[in-house]
């Protein structure tokens, strides 16, 4: 039988403190060894791009009038969506669980000026977090956390909504990868020693994180906004692009109301 799979906020909290911005996007122009101060604006575009992007589909398929004043994002990394959210909203709250992730965020929201960002350490019960928000967001965050945890996680994100307020969250749900490549995985992922001897074959430090990959039941994540009064809902694919490795991603868009509008 397969061993219990490798804990991954400490691979997370590997990757804050040796190769953030690749952790957030796997890339290699953003890994620490190759990153320079170009990589770093186009890293950084991109989440501007993003928000806009996400703000315009809320608008069209949610909330015409959308403008929140407080916002969560959930595993903020090194603040590539949180500081493009916080030029729009009052005030926004960055959640991750790696230490030094936080760290790198808060310099790069110093940097920028941004004043309005509080940056806390995350949990599955999100202890740290206080009150209430018009807008929840996660962006290839959860793909990354096991399934169990990550339902648990998106109800304690939804108890923080208020009401008519909106969501935005991304899963990956599918892999289009072979099914030796996905047992492979697996097996990196449950086996000691595999992957560090893996990292190794493949010229990587013996040590380097894993970097897991999750499949979501969109059933159980539709049930549990149902049963938390989203009942307001656009699905929406992300750009294959936006993929890793063969594994299809999509966005729930939500806005939590009173009454089913059916």
């Amino acid at each position: 039988m397969l061993k219990k799979m490798a804990n991954s906020d400490r691979e997370w909290e590997k990757f804050g403190a040796s190769d953030p911005y690749y952790g957030v996007l796997t890339h290699d122009r953003y890994k620490v060894a190759h990153i320079d101060q170009a990589a770093r604006e186009d890293f950084f575009s991109s989440g501007e791009a993003y928000v806009s992007q996400c703000f315009s589909v809320v608008k069209k398929e949610l909330d015409a009038n959308f403008s929140p004043r407080r916002a969560l994002d959930f595993g903020c990394g090194v603040g590539r969506i949180t500081m493009p959210l916080a030029r729009r909203i009052d005030q926004v709250v960055g959640l991750d669980i790696s230490e030094s992730m936080l760290v790198e965020a808060k310099e790069n929201c110093q940097h920028s000026g941004l004043h309005n960002v509080d940056l806390l350490k995350s949990d599955d019960r999100l202890m740290n977090l206080k009150g209430s928000f018009d807008f929840i967001h996660s962006f290839i965050v959860f793909q990354h956390i096991p399934t169990d945890r990550g339902e648990a996680i998106v109800t304690e994100m939804i108890s923080h909504l208020t009401d008519n307020g909106v969501g935005a969250l991304h899963f990956t749900y599918a892999s289009l990868a072979p099914a030796w490549k996905r047992t492979y995985r697996s097996i990196r992922a449950t086996i000691p020693l595999v992957h560090n001897f893996a990292n190794l074959a493949q010229g990587r430090p013996f040590g380097y994180p894993l970097m897991q990959m999750n499949e979501y039941d969109i059933n159980k994540l539709l049930l549990i906004l149902q049963e938390h009064g989203c009942h307001r809902v656009h699905v929406r694919f992300s750009d294959r692009i936006s993929d890793h490795d063969g594994y299809l991603g999509v966005f729930l868009f939500f806005r939590k109301e009173a009454t089913p509008i059916l």
